[in-house]
């Protein structure tokens, strides 16, 4: 019971962490604000979470797999927004 719960819990702060650019990139996409973070920004975490995911595939975390890869995409979507605009 207790490992379910931490698993979970686990998927909610990935959950949490991973949508915290969503509102900044949905206000973008739809014209509601031009403001996106700095490119300097977007670009460490992409290496970051590359470096993290690298780690996961290694030691088969599923957890970190599946963050770390949802992470990489919504980034990869904010960077495309920010040398594309």
């Amino acid at each position: 019971m207790n490992k379910k719960i931490t698993e979970i819990t686990g998927y909610i702060g990935m959950i949490l962490v991973h949508s915290a650019l969503l509102p900044t990139t949905i206000s973008h996409l739809v014209g509601w604000s031009t403001n996106l973070p700095p490119l300097s920004m977007v670009l460490i975490l992409q290496i970051g979470l590359l470096a993290f995911l690298v780690r996961a595939i290694a030691q088969k975390d599923c957890l970190y797999i599946i963050s770390n890869s949802f992470g990489f995409a919504t980034q990869s979507i904010m960077l495309a927004l920010i040398l594309l605009k």
